[in-house]
């Protein structure tokens, strides 16, 4: 026994574009480099190929609870991608302040061992 999986063309004619910016933001992912950089590349999926299968959810499904239930994800989507964004970079830089300052503990440390030793 085989799901029905048949979509209507403009069904498809949503969720294409929306598989593409995943995949190339997948890729992005991948391929770039620094934390900062790879950062941008989580906005796209969220927002915009959010929005694109909710609108194909609602073009198959008509204005029904699944097409309702599709737009509180995509609401929960569109709060929490800038949030949780935020909140990675922010634990980020502050994990890189943290090791900067242990670092320079660390030659502060060297340093007046280096002094003590001397004449």
């Amino acid at each position: 026994m085989t799901p029905d999986v048949s979509a209507s063309p403009a069904a498809l004619a949503l969720l294409l574009p929306a598989l593409f910016i995943c995949a190339f933001c997948c890729l992005a992912l991948a391929v770039m480099k620094g934390f900062y950089v790879k950062l941008h590349y989580l906005a796209p999926p969220a927002v915009l190929a959010g929005v694109l299968v909710a609108a194909a959810i609602a073009f198959e499904e008509g204005m029904g609870a699944n097409a309702v239930k599709a737009g509180l994800v995509l609401l929960v989507l569109l709060i929490g991608n800038p949030v949780i964004t935020f909140a990675a970079a922010r634990a980020y830089h502050l994990r890189q302040v943290s090791r900067q300052e242990a670092e320079d503990g660390k030659r502060e440390e060297e340093a007046q061992k280096d002094g003590a030793d001397g004449p």
